[in-house]
């Protein structure tokens, strides 16, 4: 892996020749052109892992910024990337962006392949500024050698509602202090790689009860709490010269923010560039959320974002509909609705941070290295113990007996595989873990221990409570557990007693991806 400190910082001054070629796309590009370069889609591919029409249609009318593909081997996504750069170059523009989420690596987008890290809940768990850096940094080299210039993390979100719908083990889960420490190392672990950060979800997701993917969140917040709380972690981040920054769909009443704050002047331009000072990127989060996309479609949304002071409309629409968001910018142009003026200052920002990560032009495409990142690799840091929290002690797993995890879910079936994996015998139940089933197998004289694996809701009910405290008040079942795995962002302490180890791992985010990080770490204490 190379290694490589580039110290990205957004204030740092260009070179002469950094200034002559952002100088030089200003002068270049047309208002409409500058408008597509402000604008983030989805790509898709073709059977074979290659562009597919819209997508080179889209890169040929100017677009800025691609999301992640998905669903590809790493080497295929690296080939992917290069050949997105050639075509916007061909086409006469600046190699488009490639952004993603590597909130847990590489993988987190492409599926089952690089390293997969932990999610910032383990991260917080193990309350380490150098493994949050360390982890980081790794993830941005693997994403580096694969194209990937722009990452959309990390989620510097203060949790202080036990209601949470949606950051759950996406966000640190410490307070604002802790916050702000482990997310500016991840910011300098992610930069000094050459790959743009992101801090989220400005101003502060932390203290919602409504999932802005599905709705609208009406944020009641103290102007001590917005100060103190939840606009701390982002001025640690301005300060540790964040590349961007990504603004929430949320709405503050009592603070004169009445609409989505993505879409507000009064936070773009009086809250982040006039009082916290910031000249880096502004990024709205997906314009495809239900919070914006019940209330406005993509071109009115993603005008109504740049109108608003942001540099980057992340509208994350299929490239099929690139064309119609763009008329829609146009005719706002035309109409003098979006000024020239606008475009330029968001424009030249996006240029600036496209020098500063090198991707002036387009990536490079090594096909050894970006192999390398083909398999799942395991992630091995020496603190990865410290990132689940446990209660209690167990007997572990039996090498020269019959293990058994039990639960319903992919993450059951990854604690299975993995398990496998260290060289213990082991056979998945697939049932869910209760009071009856586990009676079941503790009954059974052939099988020496069990892991039950409960993946509760966000925020973990009541009742799920209730359940995962009844299902082991047996004696006999107690007797047979190894550990009971709970995906969770709370600590150990704080989940219902099972009488038994108990291991809180979290390891799979609101939309059911998995992280291996945390699965290894929750078989480290089993073995």
């Amino acid at each position: 892996m190379v290694q490589r400190s580039s110290r990205l910082h957004p204030s740092a001054p260009l070179t002469p020749d950094g200034h002559a070629w952002v100088d030089g796309w200003l002068d270049r590009l047309t208002p409409v052109q500058k408008a597509a370069q402000c604008l983030v889609v989805l790509p898709g591919a073709t059977t074979d892992g290659m562009p597919d029409e819209a997508t080179i249609a889209a890169l040929r009318g100017g677009l800025g910024t691609l999301h992640s593909i998905t669903d590809l081997r790493a080497s295929q996504a690296a080939r992917y990337h290069a050949v997105v750069g050639e075509v916007s170059s061909d086409a006469g523009f600046p190699p488009v962006f490639v952004t993603g989420n590597l909130e847990a690596g590489v993988g987190y987008s492409l599926g089952a392949t690089g390293t997969d890290f932990p999610y910032p809940r383990g991260i917080g768990m193990a309350g380490s500024a150098a493994l949050a850096y360390r982890a980081a940094r790794q993830a941005a080299e693997e994403a580096y050698a694969l194209g990937y210039r722009w990452t959309l993390s990390p989620c510097i979100d203060v949790v202080t509602t036990p209601d949470d719908p949606i950051l759950g083990v996406r966000a640190y889960g410490v307070d604002a202090s802790g916050t702000s420490a482990l997310g500016t190392a991840q910011i300098r672990g992610y930069q000094d790689a050459g790959v743009l950060a992101t801090a989220k979800h400005y101003p502060g997701h932390g203290d919602s009860a409504v999932d802005s993917h599905l709705d609208l969140p009406r944020i009641d917040r103290s102007a001590h709490d917005h100060e103190s709380v939840h606009l701390a972690p982002f001025r640690a981040a301005a300060e540790a010269g964040v590349a961007s920054i990504m603004v929430a769909h949320v709405v503050l009443p009592g603070l004169g923010i009445d609409v989505p704050a993505s879409l507000s002047p009064e936070v773009n331009r009086g809250w982040l560039r006039d009082e916290l000072g910031y000249t880096g990127v502004i990024i709205t989060d997906s314009l495809r959320m239900r919070a914006v996309a019940a209330r406005y479609d993509a071109g009115a949304a993603a005008l109504l974002a740049l109108h608003a002071g942001a540099d980057v409309a992340n509208v994350k629409c299929p490239a099929e509909d690139f064309p119609a968001v763009l008329t829609r910018l146009s005719d706002a142009i035309d109409s003098g609705e979006l000024d020239e003026a606008t475009l330029d200052a968001a424009f030249r920002r996006l240029l600036e941070a496209r020098w500063r990560c090198g991707a002036h032009e387009p990536a490079s495409f090594d096909a050894s290295e970006a192999r390398r990142y083909d398999p799942p690799l395991e992630w091995d840091d020496e603190l990865r113990g410290a990132t689940v929290s446990v209660r209690g002690d167990g007997d572990g797993l039996r090498r020269d007996g019959t293990n058994v995890v039990m639960g319903d879910t992919a993450l059951a079936s990854r604690t299975t595989e993995l398990i496998r994996e260290r060289g213990f015998p082991v056979t998945l139940v697939a049932s869910r873990p209760t009071a009856s089933s586990l009676a079941a197998v503790a009954t059974d004289a052939s099988i020496d221990t069990v892991v039950p694996v409960f993946s509760p809701s966000l925020p973990i009910t009541a009742q799920e409570r209730q359940e995962i405290s009844t299902a082991t008040t047996s004696e006999e079942v107690r007797a047979k557990i190894a550990a009971v795995l709970v995906n969770s962002a709370l600590d150990a302490a704080d989940l219902p007693d099972t009488g038994t180890a108990l291991v809180s791992l979290p390891a799979v985010d609101p939309f059911e991806m998995v992280t291996d990080a945390a699965v290894r770490a929750a078989i480290d204490v089993l073995t």
